[in-house]
């Protein structure tokens, strides 16, 4: 029973390595331009043990997605404060997904370049696993919503679930711009920091209770 936990955990620490490489590649060269081959010899070992690992290099590529949005949501969890009011937490959620992306935009590039054809042929498992994360986020985002519509913090003339949608996808579209749309707003003197640390105050009147007639 040793030798075989002690088996998983060194076939648990090559898979991080191999993931850990992959995305510096992937972040220096473009998913394109990395092959499996050049993944194998960066962490020095056979081609075929590294598909016994990951089926192809797309699998790679979801494994460093999950690993990220893992991530978000566990640090996520650490900065919403259960007593605030609902308007709060929701501010809470956009300032974090701020400074998260701003702190991310290797990754933010690689997603917003490759991911849609990616996603559209991920295999059903992986496509599942992708899904729960965005259902156990909406979750803890409808909620709060909720939360303020009840405490006053959120304006109540307003259907919560389309709410939650909206926030979500103006949120992840202005501070994970595609590469093309981020040079059109240089071009237009708007740099990504001003984007992005501008984002709440034109989001802001949307959920205000102010906003409208509680």
């Amino acid at each position: 029973m040793a030798t075989a936990d002690r088996r998983q955990r060194e076939r648990e620490q090559r898979r991080v390595e191999i993931i850990d490489v992959a995305e510096k590649l992937f972040y220096e060269k473009g998913f394109d331009n990395v092959s499996m081959d050049e993944i194998a010899e960066a962490v020095e070992i056979s081609k075929g043990s590294l598909y016994l690992l990951f089926k192809n290099k797309d699998s790679l590529y979801f494994e460093i997605v999950s690993r990220v949005h893992r991530e978000y949501h566990r640090q996520l969890m650490e900065k919403i404060d259960a007593t605030a009011t609902g308007g709060d937490q929701i501010r809470t959620m956009i300032k974090f997904l701020v400074e998260f992306t701003k702190n991310h935009r290797d990754y933010n590039t690689m997603s917003c370049t490759y991911g849609p054809v990616i996603y559209s042929r991920l295999d059903e498992a992986y496509d599942q696993i992708l899904a729960q994360n965005a259902v156990e986020f909406n979750r803890w985002q409808h909620n709060a919503i909720r939360k303020g519509m009840d405490d006053g913090s959120i304006r109540k003339d307003l259907d919560p679930i389309l709410l939650g949608i909206y926030i979500s996808l103006i949120s992840i579209s202005v501070v994970s711009p595609h590469p093309i749309w981020e040079k059109g707003f240089q071009m237009a003197g708007i740099g990504y920091e001003q984007l992005v640390d501008n984002f709440l105050t034109f989001i802001e009147p949307s959920i205000n209770h102010c906003g409208k007639n509680s």
